[in-house]
């Protein structure tokens, strides 16, 4: 079985990033967040990678970003247009094609370890039946999605995107469609006050990757700075 996780991401200097994190600490600081967070996962999905037949990917949501310096670690692919439904249903069509199951995972929690994507990747490496993962966030939506079969554009589009009950819209969407596994719950970044937690997720991971120990460095300057 071969599988594929590609992680979506926008680039900074072509897309705006983290811009609530933005408003309260900057941009420039808020960059520099989102490319520790995104080189934290891309360590995590590369370590899942070397201990399964899987191969990590960066779906960049700017045509232009293909070739990007910050991008060049992992092959590249583009989002596509449109909505982020019909953005995920195009990464996952475009990777199902080449492998047997596709995991889907965002670039702002950081604290997912390559254990729990190797926990999906064993779920969804059984091609007898349609199976789904699932890693919801505690703020209603969702960090991983996979799958190893064909899944209706309806599914994808029907979902109303970034709001309370997001994760459960879509998870409603796919019960139909394959028995579905649920990782455990984790929390994104969008405010300052999600960064204290990140920063206490890290410090309890059992064995930090060199990228989640750079990153808990950034994020205590980060907050240091925020209390003054």
């Amino acid at each position: 079985m071969s599988g594929a996780i590609a992680i979506l991401l926008k680039t900074p200097g072509l897309s705006p990033v983290k811009t609530r994190l933005a408003a309260t600490l900057g941009q420039q600081a808020a960059e520099a967040f989102h490319l520790a967070s995104a080189q934290s996962i891309a360590e995590s999905v590369q370590l899942a990678c070397q201990q399964d037949h899987m191969q990590g990917y960066y779906a960049v949501a700017e045509q232009a970003a293909l070739q990007h310096d910050y991008w060049q670690d992992l092959p590249r692919l583009w989002q596509g247009e449109g909505s982020l439904g019909e953005r995920m249903r195009h990464i996952y069509q475009t990777l199902l094609a080449q492998h047997d199951f596709v995991i889907l995972v965002g670039a702002d929690i950081p604290q997912m370890t390559a254990t729990q994507l190797l926990d999906a990747s064993a779920w969804l490496a059984h091609s007898a039946q349609t199976r789904l993962a699932f890693g919801p966030s505690d703020d209603g939506g969702f960090w991983l999605f996979g799958g190893n079969g064909a899944i209706a554009k309806n599914i994808w589009v029907d979902v109303v995107y970034s709001v309370a009950d997001t994760g459960a819209q879509f998870i409603r969407q796919l019960k139909p469609v394959g028995d579905i596994k649920t990782l455990a719950t984790l929390r994104d970044v969008d405010e300052l006050a999600d960064l204290s937690a990140l920063y206490q997720s890290l410090l309890e991971l059992r064995q930090a990757l060199p990228a989640q120990q750079a990153l808990l460095r950034l994020l205590h300057g980060l907050l240091s700075v925020s209390k003054h």
